[in-house]
């Protein structure tokens, strides 16, 4: 096990105890113990609850599993692969699928950014350093300063490692050492949460103002970019030579050809101009799926962008959606992991944890997610026996 830092104390096997002292009998009475306890600030490693408190697995919602305390709040998606879920709190923790135990933590790998998985190693952004870490024990491979933090997922693919971190570059190294391949200067300002997206051969980034362009990824070549109103993006969407992209400063979601740069469409699903697009989209057949500050979760019609039903939570949506088996599973500020019907937005069920919910994860049934209220949850993805639908709002 990788346990480094502040966390070495955590382990169970370091934990020291103390017998409960005895009360001396004076005079036939005995002496009060003192109420107050000390709180303990330490972070806990991981507590394995099958039914968390306030308990979510009712007759009408999705059953939880378990869930595991990761040291701090989650601001982003886990990886799941291999019988591991890898989730980024208090710094980068390994949990196995089944129960969620923890198979090791490295507190000094792990930002607010996603890690990535390529073979048997683990890719995330940390304080400062890009971090390679050996998947089996967490121990680093390689590490690289950034002079800026990183609050995307990185792209492995090709032997090449893509990713962008605060400052104004889009950065290429080797997968397998972490040296330099190439660097392209292309956004006008720093910051960004849009991470570099891979099809077909070509490498896309959006910038801070909303220009898209096209690279070769063993080069870093530019192929062609195109404009758009979409300031400060999120993530886009590559699906079937479209490319999706939304506005997290505007309420407009934009279709783009993947091959051309070529304006397909334009659409402003949201309720007001001033709504903000702050998640990556995701797509079912011809539907479009898109998470909005106006608390809600649009349907939109891929080829047209026309909407074609929303449902409301009681927040902001800033979660990625994700659709499986016929339904859309995402996450809203108001607390709950929504579940609902892909095809026409009836609400299925809702699973209430202790803080804004953060981009869910599907495999094997399960939804493995993360909420700021430190905990990563592993849900049962259709309840046993579901309620009738209930309509969309």
């Amino acid at each position: 096990m990788w346990v480094a830092g502040r966390l070495r104390h955590l382990t169970p096997a370091n934990r020291k105890t103390s017998d409960e002292p005895k009360a001396r009998h004076t005079g036939g009475l005995v002496p009060k113990r003192n109420q107050r306890r000390r709180r303990s600030l330490r972070p806990p490693e991981g507590i394995r609850l099958r039914t968390p408190s306030p308990p979510a697995a009712t007759a009408r919602t999705g059953t939880v599993r378990w869930r595991v305390h990761v040291g701090g709040a989650v601001y982003s998606a886990p990886c799941v692969t291999g019988g591991t879920v890898y989730v980024t709190g208090r710094g980068l923790w390994a949990l196995d699928t089944a129960d969620g135990t923890v198979r090791w933590t490295n507190p000094d790998a792990g930002h607010q950014s996603s890690p990535t998985t390529a073979g048997d190693t683990v890719y995330v952004a940390g304080y400062g350093w890009f971090f390679a870490l050996d998947a089996a024990d967490g121990r680093p491979r390689w590490r690289r300063r950034m002079n800026w933090h990183s609050h995307t997922q990185p792209l492995v693919a090709n032997g090449l490692l893509h990713y962008v971190n605060g400052s104004r570059y889009l950065r290429t190294v080797d997968a397998s050492t972490g040296r330099r391949r190439w660097r392209v200067k292309y956004r006008r300002k720093h910051w960004n949460d849009s991470a570099p997206v891979l099809a077909d051969s070509t490498l896309y980034a959006v910038d801070d103002r909303g220009t898209v362009r096209a690279f070769d990824p063993a080069t870093g070549a530019l192929r062609w970019q195109q404009s758009t109103f979409a300031r400060w993006p999120v993530t886009p969407l590559l699906h079937d030579g479209a490319l999706y992209v939304g506005g997290r400063l505007g309420a407009e979601v934009y279709a783009l050809d993947a091959a051309t740069g070529e304006h397909r469409w334009k659409e402003w699903p949201g309720s007001t101009s001033a709504n903000s697009v702050r998640t990556t989209p995701a797509i079912h057949g011809n539907t479009l799926y898109v998470g909005c500050e106006d608390h809600r979760l649009y349907a939109l019609n891929a080829t047209t962008g026309a909407t074609r039903w929303h449902v409301t939570t009681g927040g902001p949506v800033a979660s990625s959606p994700v659709v499986a088996d016929g339904t859309v599973y995402f996450g809203s500020d108001d607390g709950h992991l929504w579940a609902a019907s892909a095809e026409n937005g009836r609400v299925r069920w809702k699973v209430k944890t202790g803080g804004p919910v953060e981009s869910p994860v599907v495999t094997d049934g399960v939804v493995y997610v993360g909420s700021r209220d430190g905990y990563l949850y592993a849900i049962d993805a259709i309840d046993a026996s579901p309620a009738p639908d209930k309509p969309s709002t």
